[in-house]
């Protein structure tokens, strides 16, 4: 309890490293509150992402770090329910090995994402 503690004192979070199959990745926020970061290398396209186990209501956000494996060229949809921020992109960075971090916050449980998503050096 006092390591939990600590933890949301200093804002430390535990990554979840995270696959797709079948184009369909998966972000699970079972037994996390609030904020929850996931890594996610791609071998694949991404058609569906689908985010389990929200709070029924409230303020929730997630980042995702997505890198494109050696090969590159893999694409990533979002849901209709996340909407970008100005200035952010909108897809993926697709060269071989490219990172590019989706950072994404909802005020009503889920139903609604504000995100700003970038590629990084």
């Amino acid at each position: 309890a006092l390591q939990d503690l600590a933890k949301q004192a200093f804002h430390e979070f535990d990554v979840r490293s995270v696959a797709s199959s079948s184009g369909t990745l998966t972000l699970s926020f079972q037994g996390y509150r609030h904020r929850t970061v996931f890594t996610t290398t791609l071998t694949e396209n991404v058609t569906t992402l689908t985010l389990s186990s929200l709070p029924a209501s409230g303020y929730i956000e997630y980042e995702l770090h997505i890198t494109q494996n050696g090969a590159g060229g893999w694409t990533f949809a979002l849901p209709a329910s996340h909407k970008a921020l100005g200035g952010s992109d909108t897809a993926i960075a697709s060269a071989a090995n490219a990172v590019t971090v989706l950072a994404a916050s909802s005020v009503n449980g889920g139903t609604t994402w504000r995100y700003a998503m970038q590629e990084s050096a």
